[in-house]
Parts: C-alpha cells; structure tokens; sequence
C-alpha cells in the first residue's frame, strides 16, 4: 500500500480588521451586562450602635481600633481668660524667676509640680486615672510606707546591677505587700529620681543613673571630692550657668 504525496496545511486567511478600532485601547473591551439583572441591590444606609459596628471588624483588626477617652477642647469654645492662663508655648517652661521665697529650693521645685499636677488633672478629668496618670513621678511613693521604702533602698544596695546582681527577686521576697509590677514602678519613678535630684542638688555637674554602694554614696568623701571638681571646673569656663537646685546661696 503506497501513501499518496503529503499536503501542506496553508495558514488560515487573516481576518481584515480595521487599525482604527484599536488606536486607543490594545485589548478587546469585555463587554459589560446591562439591564435589571444585573444590577446591585444596596440597603438603606442605617446607624448602628457601637456594638454592632464592632461585631463587623474580626479580631486581628480589633486591636487597632480604640475608644475616644478624653476629646481635647475646641480653640472656639475656650474662653479667652482660660486661654490666655492655660496657652503655655510648648517647651517653654516656666521662667526662671517666681513669686516663692527661695526659688530653686527643694520647696519650690516641689510647689510648682504640685501646681501644674492638679491643672494637668483638672483638664484631662477621668482621662487623668485611665492613662493611670496618678501611677508616676513621686506620688507612688504615697502608696509605700515608710518602712518599705528603707527596706527597699536596703536591698538595691546589697543588690548592685552593675555587680551583675538583681534586686527584683529579693524585693519580691521581702516585701511581701508589694507586686513585682509595683516594685519596678517605684524603681524608677521614685528611687531612681530621688538619687539623681540629691546628686543634683550636691553640685555634681553630670548625673550618674547607675547604681552606687553603700561606700560610694552621694554624700562619701569620694563624691563630694567629685562634686567639688565639677563646680571648679564649672566655675572656671567663661560661661557659668545657674544653678538652682544646689541649695547655696
């Protein structure tokens, strides 16, 4: 059986189109259904409660979402004698000379805490114990007695960081009326501050934060010889600064 001579297959006919019909666009148009089928049905726009607007978010998308708990006033709606008293300049601070007996004495510094405390409370109102504004600076103190508060500088001492030791667990143990939470917040918002201001007010020109023993105190002869070469040299260099919080006068 002999196989006849094979045909070349010849390409189909180009279908004639017209450039002008894809000058502006280089792919065909889908076309897109017309008509009442096709159509989209949307509800009546509704309020809804906080509830129910909530329920729509899923978890993950929960947790950036925050509730409004304080709203700060509106620059027309203060009067103009509050907005004159209240309108500090950012960063400006108060003036270096005040109506107390000894500005810059312990006293002082104490007084005008107390009085921009109470205006800042005044003004954030419930928002003030909600940010647990009332948990810092030295009113955590007020929730110590006395007694904690020596037992505590006691065991910091014994239990130096920079030895490689930690007061944490210690002051957990022996104070027993006091969380681990309330013991780190009164490291740093009391014991920590009050070490500084009292090496401030000794007339050391640069502020230590690390921890010292008992031998080397702010008030041992190692420090007071360190104080005393601060303020000479300070008081050496053609510009001399005030300063307020050393007591002398």
């Amino acid at each position: 059986m002999t196989k006849g001579p094979l045909r070349r297959r010849t390409p189909p006919a180009p279908v004639p189109t017209s450039w002008l019909d894809y000058i502006e666009d280089h792919c065909v148009r889908v076309a897109i259904p017309k008509g009442p089928r096709f159509q989209v049905d949307v509800p009546d726009c509704t309020p809804q409660t906080k509830e129910e607007t909530l329920k729509n978010y899923d978890a993950d998308s929960l947790r950036y979402l925050g509730t409004k708990v304080w709203e700060p006033k509106n620059s027309s709606q203060v009067d103009k004698n509050e907005k004159e008293l209240d309108m500090d300049a950012i960063g400006k601070g108060r003036p270096d000379i005040c109506s107390c007996g000894i500005p810059g004495s312990v006293q002082c510094t104490e007084l005008h805490l107390k009085d921009k405390r109470t205006k800042l409370q005044c003004e954030l109102g419930p928002a003030f114990w909600k940010w647990k504004l009332n948990e810092m600076g030295e009113e955590v103190s007020k929730l110590w007695k006395s007694g904690e508060q020596k037992a505590f500088e006691s065991i910091v001492k014994a239990n130096l960081v920079s030895q490689g030791k930690s007061f944490l667990e210690p002051a957990v143990k022996s104070l027993h009326s006091q969380t681990q939470q309330s013991i780190v917040n009164y490291y740093f918002n009391v014991y920590l501050l009050r070490r500084m201001s009292l090496q401030i007010r000794s007339g050391c020109k640069t502020v230590d934060t690390d921890d010292e023993g008992p031998e080397e105190s702010p008030r041992s002869k190692s420090s007071r010889k360190r104080c005393q070469a601060d303020i000479s040299t300070s008081d050496s260099s053609p510009i001399v600064k005030n300063r307020y919080l050393t007591g002398r006068r």
